[in-house]
């Protein structure tokens, strides 16, 4: 589990949320693609590297648990917040939609999904 949540905060969150960050807020501002390319090539590597884990598995680990909180939250936002599904090809990857749509189906993830949004 530890090893899960280790690569949730070292590759997952750091990742997704730079590619994020081009796609959604400053990469407009900047003339030079490769790092947005960069951020886009990563993201893909990292969602095969959990597609595959995911792989004849309910869950990260063996149930539910952190790395799976840890996790669904920035794999939810690459199609909620940052607009990246079809740039990343996320329908491709069938285990993580099966993953996503039963974590997202929890009654406390649904509570947290209610939360107001922060202003933009």
């Amino acid at each position: 589990t530890l090893s899960w949540v280790f690569f949730q905060m070292s590759a997952v969150g750091p990742m997704f949320g730079q590619l994020g960050f081009f796609l959604r807020w400053g990469g407009k501002d900047y003339e030079d693609k490769r790092p947005r390319q960069r951020y886009i090539d990563e993201s893909k590597r990292i969602l095969e590297i959990l597609d595959r884990r995911l792989e004849g598995r309910e869950w990260i680990v063996d149930n539910y648990s952190i790395a799976d909180i840890a996790t669904l939250g920035w794999v939810n936002a690459l199609s909620e917040s940052y607009a990246a599904g079809d740039i990343l090809g996320l329908s491709n990857y069938s285990n993580i939609q099966t993953w996503l749509g039963r974590g997202l189906a929890r009654p406390a993830v649904q509570r947290g999904l209610q939360i107001p949004a922060r202003p933009v």
